[in-house]
């Protein structure tokens, strides 16, 4: 048996899933470093020589994705990263009538259902077995966030802000609200995201898909236009420790697909931002009549009595058959610990910045305010 890697250093990037006029596209949006043109070869080649396969896809299944109607409204969690979205995720996920995006088709969208038998043996080999960060479990057949999906789909994507470190802010400020785009590129995402769910669901072979994707948050009224009785979640959690947890997060990322240097100002000022602007526009929202409504969950709550949390989901979106589905939700718990890998305590400057950035959000979510010591 080959053990598994054990980190997130690869000599070719996320893009590689992607196709050579995709790559193109993003590329033209910064500027890689001299250092990683070499890694970035070696993702334009191997996505040109997946590109037959990505035509054979298409030829073999263009009908039935054509063709496919959705039978259950989507279910959609949009809590901001580090939230507790991704164990919120895979428990819904377990419920057997649940679709979802993996890993595996996260990065190779565009041939995955044809091409897994072999793809996933050979990428779960690649990938950790945990991830380096907080210790959940990794594998390409595995729930994951559809947005590494999308960045591989389309160009538009703040999480292009992993390839490009430098502009980081600049990614939250332009690509992070989908519906600032120009119409046709609105209209191309609409288009992905529609067949992205579609074959999430004919590869798990589920009839309700479940998202996970803390990008959403500004994209709830378009998802509400494509999925008309779609249902959102939002789930919430301490801003010190999201800010702090979403930093960590960040760096241990970009080691593996950046290409670019991180700037020495890179700093958690720039996550504490983006997370003022993420909640500043969810509370915009709840604002208007109009707007989506979630279904709001504290994560130190919800970890305190997960089924009871599931169970007035189910119940506050009408989701019959819920103890059927409880056996399996207290398995996967009983078997996933969740010991996290966050002992690290919370920076004076994640304190400093959520207080310049995120003080109101602070408080409206009912949480002490911290104080920098000696302050």
């Amino acid at each position: 048996m080959f053990k598994r890697r054990k980190n997130f250093r690869y000599p070719i990037t996320s893009l590689a899933g992607s196709t050579p006029g995709n790559i193109i596209k993003v590329l033209k949006t910064q500027q890689a470093q001299p250092r990683y043109y070499l890694k970035i070869v070696l993702s334009f080649i191997v996505a040109v020589i997946f590109s037959p396969f990505n035509l054979v896809e298409n030829l073999l299944l263009r009908r039935q994705i054509n063709n496919f109607k959705l039978t259950e409204p989507p279910l959609f969690i949009v809590g901001f990263n580090r939230s507790g979205t991704t164990l919120l995720h895979n428990l819904l996920c377990r419920d057997p009538k649940a679709g979802y995006t993996t890993t595996l088709q996260s990065v190779f969208p565009h041939c995955f259902l044809t091409q897994q038998w072999w793809l996933g043996p050979l990428f779960n080999y690649m990938v950790p077995a945990q991830r380096p960060f907080d210790n959940v479990a990794m594998g390409m057949d595995f729930p994951q966030e559809e947005e590494f999906a999308m960045a591989n789909l389309q160009p538009y994507s703040v999480y292009n802000f992993f390839l490009f470190p430098s502009a980081f802010d600049h990614f939250v400020d332009h690509d992070y609200f989908t519906e600032t785009l120009p119409a046709g590129a609105i209209a191309k995402w609409k288009k992905e995201y529609q067949e992205m769910v579609v074959k999430s669901l004919l590869n798990t072979k589920g009839e309700r898909y479940v998202s996970k994707n803390p990008n959403n948050i500004p994209r709830m009224q378009i998802l509400k236009e494509l999925y008309p009785e779609a249902r959102f979640i939002f789930i919430y959690r301490d801003p010190y420790v999201v800010v702090e947890s979403f930093y960590h997060f960040i760096l241990a990322i970009f080691t593996g697909i950046q290409l670019q240097q991180v700037p020495h100002d890179f700093s958690r000022k720039n996550v504490a931002r983006f997370y003022a602007i993420a909640m500043n526009h969810y509370l915009a929202i709840k604002k208007n009549a109009a707007s989506p409504i979630a279904f709001e969950i504290k994560m130190e709550d919800f970890v305190k009595d997960k089924i009871g949390t599931l169970r007035n989901i189910y119940a506050a979106f009408g989701i019959e058959k819920f103890q059927e589905s409880a056996f399996v939700f207290e398995a996967y718990l009983a078997e996933n610990s969740y010991r996290r890998k966050e002992s690290y305590e919370i920076n004076d400057e994640t304190i400093q910045y959520v207080n310049l950035y995120a003080s109101a959000i602070v408080e409206y979510f009912g949480y002490p305010l911290r104080t920098v010591l000696g302050i």
